[in-house]
């Protein structure tokens, strides 16, 4: 057991900017050089037997929430997200063009910036034009991410007459002071009601988001929190660590009025939000989600079915994802597609009939075999790293850290141990040969 001070070493020797490991090669390293005749080859290179997932990038808010890191837009007219509706269903067009066969889709996923502060015309519009150019089946999935300040009884009815099946509500932290300084106020009484709401009209699956590492949360707000959300009993629960990079995102200078978490408080916080949801029956999956049992993510972590993707731990299985809209990823087996973050570039190119990309990266034999561990020790926590092609370059590091006590190495299997899974990040960027290539201020902090 260790000491308070021989944990607080371990967490200053090891909280450094790390990739949070959504993708390998990391966003981090796309590039320019990559366009779209390389994203039309991969798209041409389909075949009609696996299904793919959907993303769908909705990227407006009506607010600023001061932690955000996503790229988002503020408006208050409707009609500027009508007319990026209309964009992005001729994005779908054009795809599906370039597209040999008419592929099944296993999964929808709308995300955002605010998914659901677009109108239910412009929702179903979208999945009108999914379900000409694709094949969308009973067993196709649904999900949606919510701005719970942005819902009512009758959209939650609209939304599930569309065959939404899944959502996640972004209620990140209950306390009114905590709520105040990130400009994102909403009552525990609003979400209980949308919660009751959504479980009436039919919604399989409920999601929280929480966020650890803001300003004015201390180990007796976040309990409170925690106590609130068990009340509550959302089918899965994903905590994430606030990643503050106002030299990225200049919006976070505002926080700066306050004192944010230390590492040691950030880390303390996590660890009680993970023991006290565990006592309270839920399983931890992976660094930061936790589901009931019966949730079908926690049934798929149990027999090794996780993925993590840009929208993070899922239990879906489809290996493309296909992303329209602004700054969407699509994934491939080895291919990453991304379209342009700037709304005029966007916009001209789906006028002009053109693909929206602006970079991306091929991923190379040796990337993918790295890829596959990093991806193990992210979901499983234990990766087989026989195959791992730069064996010597590590073995001085894995050795540290396996002193640490935070992984061990039995033959060619590398396990965290309780103590290291929350450091899980850091081991993977042990494998990442392009880590210290790149820049450590573009990446979230491990802790």
């Amino acid at each position: 057991m260790l000491t308070i001070n021989q944990l607080s070493k371990l967490i200053s020797k090891y909280d450094k900017p790390v990739p949070r490991y959504t993708s390998f090669p990391t966003a981090v390293n796309f590039h320019p050089g990559f366009g779209s005749g390389d994203y039309i080859r991969s798209l041409g290179e389909l075949g009609p037997i696996k299904p793919v997932s959907i993303y769908v990038h909705i990227p407006f808010c009506h607010q600023l929430c001061y932690y955000c890191g996503c790229h988002t837009k503020i408006t208050h007219k409707n009609q500027i997200i009508s007319n990026y509706i209309n964009l992005l269903v001729e994005e779908i067009k054009i795809v599906a063009g370039r597209i040999p066969y008419r592929l099944d889709i296993s999964r929808i996923h709308f995300g955002g910036g605010s998914p659901n502060y677009a109108s239910i015309r412009d929702i179903s519009k979208i999945l009108d034009y999914l379900k000409e150019h694709f094949n969308i089946h009973t067993e196709t999935e649904i999900d949606m991410e919510c701005d719970p300040r942005l819902l009512c009884e009758q959209n939650i009815k609209e939304l599930c007459m569309l065959g939404v099946g899944r959502v996640s509500l972004g209620v990140q932290d209950f306390d009114i002071k905590v709520q105040k300084a990130i400009n994102r106020i909403q009552s525990f009484e609003l979400i209980a009601q949308h919660t009751q709401v959504l479980r009436r009209e039919g919604i399989k699956s409920i999601n929280f988001d929480l966020i650890t590492g803001l300003p004015e949360q201390t180990s007796e707000t976040i309990q409170d929190t925690i106590d609130k959300v068990i009340e509550l009993r959302p089918d899965r629960i994903a905590v994430f660590s606030y990643a503050h990079v106002p030299w990225i995102k200049k919006h976070q200078k505002i926080l700066g009025r306050y004192t944010l978490p230390p590492p040691s408080v950030r880390f303390s916080l996590s660890m009680q939000i993970r023991e006290c949801l565990k006592k309270n029956g839920y399983k931890q999956i992976g660094i930061d989600h936790y589901g009931l049992p019966n949730d079908k993510l926690s049934v798929a972590s149990e027999g090794f079915g996780i993925k993590r993707n840009f929208q993070g731990y899922s239990d879906d299985q489809a290996d493309t994802i296909i992303g329209f809209g602004l700054s969407a990823i699509s994934q491939f087996s080895f291919v990453y597609a991304q379209n342009t973050v700037e709304f005029d570039v966007y916009s001209r190119s789906i006028n002009q009939g053109q693909l929206p990309t602006s970079r991306g990266i091929k991923v190379s034999r040796e990337d993918s075999l790295i890829r596959d561990i990093i991806m193990a020790l992210m979901c499983l926590f234990e990766a087989d790293i026989s195959r791992y092609p730069y064996r010597m370059r590590i073995m001085n590091l894995l050795e540290d850290l396996q002193k640490e006590g935070l992984v061990e190495l039995k033959g060619n299997i590398l396990a965290l141990t309780e103590l290291g899974m929350p450091f899980v990040r850091t081991v993977a960027a042990v494998f990442d040969p392009y880590y210290e290539q790149s820049e450590g201020n573009r990446h979230a902090r491990a802790v």
